[in-house]
Protein backbone atom coordinates (compact mmCIF):
# COMPACT_ATOMS: atom_id res chain seq x y z
CA UNK A 1 0.00 0.00 0.00
CA UNK A 2 2.72 2.60 0.64
CA UNK A 3 4.75 1.29 -2.29
CA UNK A 4 1.47 2.55 -4.61
CA UNK A 5 0.87 6.02 -2.49
CA UNK A 6 4.61 6.80 -3.70
CA UNK A 7 3.53 5.98 -6.91
CA UNK A 8 0.89 7.84 -7.30
CA UNK A 9 2.45 10.45 -5.64
CA UNK A 10 5.30 10.80 -7.94
CA UNK A 11 2.77 10.28 -10.91
CA UNK A 12 1.11 13.67 -9.47
CA UNK A 13 4.26 15.58 -9.27
CA UNK A 14 5.50 14.92 -12.41
CA UNK A 15 3.24 17.30 -14.05
CA UNK A 16 4.26 19.73 -12.25
CA UNK A 17 7.75 18.68 -12.62
CA UNK A 18 7.66 18.91 -16.44
CA UNK A 19 5.58 21.86 -16.41
CA UNK A 20 7.59 24.07 -13.42
CA UNK A 21 9.75 26.87 -15.40
CA UNK A 22 10.13 30.35 -13.69
CA UNK A 23 7.81 32.63 -11.68
CA UNK A 24 7.61 34.52 -15.13
CA UNK A 25 6.62 31.52 -17.33
CA UNK A 26 4.71 29.69 -14.43
CA UNK A 27 2.01 32.79 -14.88
CA UNK A 28 1.13 32.10 -18.70
CA UNK A 29 -2.03 30.07 -19.95
CA UNK A 30 -3.34 29.08 -23.12
CA UNK A 31 -1.99 29.26 -25.79
CA UNK A 32 0.81 31.88 -24.70
CA UNK A 33 1.67 29.15 -22.28
CA UNK A 34 1.87 26.63 -25.43
CA UNK A 35 3.84 28.72 -27.65
CA UNK A 36 6.75 29.97 -24.26
CA UNK A 37 6.88 25.91 -24.15
CA UNK A 38 7.55 25.38 -27.85
CA UNK A 39 10.05 27.80 -28.21
CA UNK A 40 11.73 26.45 -25.08
CA UNK A 41 12.02 22.81 -25.73
CA UNK A 42 13.86 23.49 -29.18
CA UNK A 43 15.69 27.12 -28.35
CA UNK A 44 19.24 26.07 -27.44
CA UNK A 45 21.28 28.41 -25.09
CA UNK A 46 24.48 29.34 -26.43
CA UNK A 47 26.70 29.59 -23.37
CA UNK A 48 27.01 27.66 -19.97
CA UNK A 49 24.24 25.17 -21.01
CA UNK A 50 24.80 22.97 -24.25
CA UNK A 51 21.01 21.95 -24.12
CA UNK A 52 17.45 23.34 -24.65
CA UNK A 53 15.94 26.20 -22.56
CA UNK A 54 13.70 23.62 -20.96
CA UNK A 55 16.19 21.07 -19.77
CA UNK A 56 19.01 23.68 -19.03
CA UNK A 57 16.21 24.76 -16.96
CA UNK A 58 15.79 21.53 -15.29
CA UNK A 59 19.48 21.14 -14.48
CA UNK A 60 20.50 21.69 -11.01
CA UNK A 61 22.23 24.07 -10.58
CA UNK A 62 20.32 26.26 -12.78
CA UNK A 63 22.70 28.00 -15.14
CA UNK A 64 21.43 31.49 -14.72
CA UNK A 65 21.08 32.38 -18.47
CA UNK A 66 18.44 29.47 -18.47
CA UNK A 67 16.46 31.62 -16.39
CA UNK A 68 16.91 34.49 -18.36
CA UNK A 69 16.19 33.59 -21.69
CA UNK A 70 13.28 31.61 -20.43
CA UNK A 71 11.64 34.64 -18.78
CA UNK A 72 12.49 36.48 -21.67
CA UNK A 73 10.87 33.55 -24.47
CA UNK A 74 7.60 34.11 -21.82
CA UNK A 75 7.48 37.81 -21.38
CA UNK A 76 7.51 38.09 -25.31
CA UNK A 77 4.83 34.87 -25.62
CA UNK A 78 3.00 37.10 -23.28
CA UNK A 79 2.94 40.17 -25.09
CA UNK A 80 1.65 37.96 -28.46
CA UNK A 81 4.82 37.38 -30.04
CA UNK A 82 4.72 34.12 -32.15
CA UNK A 83 7.21 31.28 -31.69
CA UNK A 84 9.04 32.22 -34.74
CA UNK A 85 9.37 36.07 -33.85
CA UNK A 86 10.25 34.27 -30.32
CA UNK A 87 13.16 32.20 -32.03
CA UNK A 88 14.39 35.28 -34.01
CA UNK A 89 14.83 37.17 -30.95
CA UNK A 90 16.68 34.82 -29.44
CA UNK A 91 18.65 34.03 -32.73
CA UNK A 92 19.16 38.30 -32.59
CA UNK A 93 20.28 38.24 -28.82
CA UNK A 94 22.79 35.52 -29.29
CA UNK A 95 25.05 37.24 -32.18
CA UNK A 96 24.99 40.14 -29.69
CA UNK A 97 26.18 38.15 -26.33
CA UNK A 98 28.69 35.72 -28.35
CA UNK A 99 31.28 36.35 -30.57
CA UNK A 100 29.30 34.94 -33.52
CA UNK A 101 30.00 38.86 -34.68
CA UNK A 102 33.23 40.03 -33.51
CA UNK A 103 33.29 43.13 -31.91
CA UNK A 104 34.10 47.08 -33.67
CA UNK A 105 35.83 49.57 -32.32
CA UNK A 106 34.07 52.37 -30.63
CA UNK A 107 35.54 55.61 -29.14
CA UNK A 108 35.52 56.12 -25.88
CA UNK A 109 35.52 60.00 -24.22
CA UNK A 110 34.87 60.38 -20.67
CA UNK A 111 32.82 63.68 -21.47
CA UNK A 112 30.25 61.04 -23.22
CA UNK A 113 29.86 58.61 -20.81
CA UNK A 114 26.52 58.44 -18.49
CA UNK A 115 27.18 55.78 -15.39
CA UNK A 116 30.56 54.23 -14.11
CA UNK A 117 33.44 55.26 -16.59
CA UNK A 118 35.38 52.28 -14.59
CA UNK A 119 32.85 49.78 -15.74
CA UNK A 120 33.69 46.09 -17.59
CA UNK A 121 30.01 46.65 -19.64
CA UNK A 122 30.18 49.55 -22.26
CA UNK A 123 26.95 50.48 -23.80
CA UNK A 124 27.47 52.63 -26.82
CA UNK A 125 24.76 54.39 -28.31
CA UNK A 126 24.62 55.93 -31.79
CA UNK A 127 22.09 58.85 -32.01
CA UNK A 128 20.71 61.85 -33.21
CA UNK A 129 19.36 65.10 -31.84
CA UNK A 130 16.60 65.35 -34.01
CA UNK A 131 15.72 61.91 -34.69
CA UNK A 132 12.30 60.86 -32.87
CA UNK A 133 13.00 57.41 -31.89
CA UNK A 134 15.82 58.63 -30.05
CA UNK A 135 13.62 61.13 -28.40
CA UNK A 136 12.10 58.48 -26.81
CA UNK A 137 13.83 55.72 -26.53
CA UNK A 138 16.85 56.74 -25.07
CA UNK A 139 15.47 58.43 -22.02
CA UNK A 140 13.79 55.25 -21.42
CA UNK A 141 16.77 53.16 -21.86
CA UNK A 142 18.41 55.58 -19.33
CA UNK A 143 15.22 55.42 -16.90
CA UNK A 144 15.16 51.80 -16.96
CA UNK A 145 18.94 51.33 -16.58
CA UNK A 146 18.57 53.15 -13.50
CA UNK A 147 15.04 51.72 -12.26
CA UNK A 148 17.37 48.17 -12.29
CA UNK A 149 20.00 49.56 -10.49
CA UNK A 150 22.36 49.24 -13.18
CA UNK A 151 23.67 52.88 -13.45
CA UNK A 152 26.71 52.45 -11.50
CA UNK A 153 27.47 49.11 -13.27
CA UNK A 154 27.95 50.01 -16.55
CA UNK A 155 29.19 53.26 -18.61
CA UNK A 156 27.08 54.24 -21.08
CA UNK A 157 28.87 55.40 -23.95
CA UNK A 158 27.12 58.55 -26.55
CA UNK A 159 28.14 58.60 -30.47
CA UNK A 160 26.71 61.34 -32.66
CA UNK A 161 25.17 60.14 -35.71
CA UNK A 162 23.28 62.68 -36.91
CA UNK A 163 20.67 61.44 -39.82
CA UNK A 164 20.79 64.31 -42.60
CA UNK A 165 16.99 63.58 -43.32
CA UNK A 166 15.92 65.05 -39.76
CA UNK A 167 16.17 68.93 -39.91
CA UNK A 168 18.96 70.62 -38.22
CA UNK A 169 20.52 67.51 -37.11
CA UNK A 170 23.76 68.98 -37.88
CA UNK A 171 23.18 72.13 -35.69
CA UNK A 172 21.53 69.66 -32.76
CA UNK A 173 25.00 67.62 -32.80
CA UNK A 174 27.05 70.22 -32.91
CA UNK A 175 25.25 71.73 -29.60
CA UNK A 176 25.71 68.27 -27.96
CA UNK A 177 29.01 68.14 -28.69
CA UNK A 178 29.92 71.56 -27.23
CA UNK A 179 27.75 70.32 -24.54
CA UNK A 180 30.02 67.05 -23.79
CA UNK A 181 33.22 69.32 -23.87
CA UNK A 182 31.36 71.43 -20.68
CA UNK A 183 30.85 67.99 -19.46
CA UNK A 184 27.14 68.33 -20.15
CA UNK A 185 26.60 65.95 -22.71
CA UNK A 186 23.69 63.86 -21.49
CA UNK A 187 21.81 66.63 -19.57
CA UNK A 188 21.99 68.82 -23.01
CA UNK A 189 20.68 65.57 -24.79
CA UNK A 190 17.93 64.97 -22.34
CA UNK A 191 16.88 68.50 -22.71
CA UNK A 192 16.29 68.69 -26.43
CA UNK A 193 13.85 65.08 -26.35
CA UNK A 194 12.13 66.73 -23.76
CA UNK A 195 11.29 69.32 -25.58
CA UNK A 196 11.83 67.73 -29.07
CA UNK A 197 8.60 68.99 -30.52
CA UNK A 198 9.69 72.86 -29.85
CA UNK A 199 12.80 72.79 -31.50
CA UNK A 200 14.37 75.82 -33.22
CA UNK A 201 17.68 77.26 -33.69
CA UNK A 202 17.50 80.07 -30.98
CA UNK A 203 16.43 76.92 -28.71
CA UNK A 204 19.54 75.32 -28.90
CA UNK A 205 21.40 78.01 -26.63
CA UNK A 206 18.58 78.52 -25.00
CA UNK A 207 19.16 75.30 -23.30
CA UNK A 208 22.30 75.53 -22.68
CA UNK A 209 21.32 79.37 -20.25
CA UNK A 210 18.70 76.88 -18.32
CA UNK A 211 21.42 74.03 -17.50
CA UNK A 212 23.80 76.72 -16.27
CA UNK A 213 26.24 76.38 -19.10
CA UNK A 214 27.96 79.40 -19.59
CA UNK A 215 27.24 81.33 -23.01
CA UNK A 216 30.10 82.61 -24.17
CA UNK A 217 32.04 79.39 -23.98
CA UNK A 218 29.41 77.63 -25.45
CA UNK A 219 29.02 80.12 -28.56
CA UNK A 220 32.39 79.63 -29.15
CA UNK A 221 33.06 75.68 -28.90
CA UNK A 222 29.35 75.52 -31.22
CA UNK A 223 32.02 77.53 -34.15
CA UNK A 224 34.94 75.35 -33.27
CA UNK A 225 36.34 73.59 -36.22
CA UNK A 226 37.04 70.74 -34.02
CA UNK A 227 33.85 70.36 -32.13
CA UNK A 228 32.68 70.05 -35.70
CA UNK A 229 35.64 67.70 -36.99
CA UNK A 230 34.53 65.67 -33.75
CA UNK A 231 30.82 65.34 -34.50
CA UNK A 232 32.06 64.13 -38.66
CA UNK A 233 34.77 61.32 -36.70
CA UNK A 234 31.85 60.07 -35.09
CA UNK A 235 29.55 59.71 -37.99
CA UNK A 236 32.27 57.95 -39.90
CA UNK A 237 32.61 55.65 -37.18
CA UNK A 238 29.45 54.73 -36.90
CA UNK A 239 29.01 54.39 -41.09
CA UNK A 240 31.88 51.70 -40.37
CA UNK A 241 30.09 49.95 -37.85
CA UNK A 242 27.64 49.19 -40.07
CA UNK A 243 25.34 52.04 -38.47
CA UNK A 244 22.75 52.83 -41.02
CA UNK A 245 19.84 54.17 -38.37
CA UNK A 246 19.30 56.03 -34.86
CA UNK A 247 19.53 54.96 -32.10
CA UNK A 248 21.81 52.18 -32.52
CA UNK A 249 23.15 50.61 -29.71
CA UNK A 250 26.63 48.45 -28.88
CA UNK A 251 27.06 45.98 -25.94
CA UNK A 252 31.01 46.00 -25.37
CA UNK A 253 31.17 46.72 -29.60
CA UNK A 254 28.50 43.99 -30.16
CA UNK A 255 26.02 45.52 -32.26
CA UNK A 256 22.48 44.92 -30.93
CA UNK A 257 19.92 43.44 -33.67
CA UNK A 258 16.65 43.92 -33.85
CA UNK A 259 13.58 46.29 -32.69
CA UNK A 260 14.45 48.31 -29.48
CA UNK A 261 13.00 46.59 -26.79
CA UNK A 262 14.03 48.03 -23.36
CA UNK A 263 12.82 45.14 -21.36
CA UNK A 264 15.20 42.58 -23.29
CA UNK A 265 18.17 45.78 -23.34
CA UNK A 266 17.92 45.55 -19.70
CA UNK A 267 17.84 41.52 -19.49
CA UNK A 268 21.37 41.46 -21.64
CA UNK A 269 22.66 44.36 -19.56
CA UNK A 270 22.11 42.35 -17.14
CA UNK A 271 23.65 39.66 -18.40
CA UNK A 272 26.64 40.83 -19.55
CA UNK A 273 27.38 42.67 -16.01
CA UNK A 274 27.21 38.89 -14.29
CA UNK A 275 29.95 37.73 -16.87
CA UNK A 276 31.91 40.91 -16.43
CA UNK A 277 32.07 41.55 -12.40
Amino acid sequence: MRILFSFVLLLGLIPTLCMAQTPTCDTLKGETKAVAQEVMSKAYLYDCCDETITKCLAKTPTCSLATRLANEVCRLAKDGKSAQDITRTLEQRASTMTDINPSVDIALKPENIWGNPEAKVILSIYLCGRCPYCSRHVPAMLRAIESAGLKDKLAVNLRLFPIKTHDHSTEAALAIEAAAKMGQAWPYIIKLYENFDAFSLNSISKYASELNMDATQFSTLLKDKATRAAVVDSKKEGLKNTVASTPTFFINGHKVEGIFDVDSMISMLEEAIEKNP
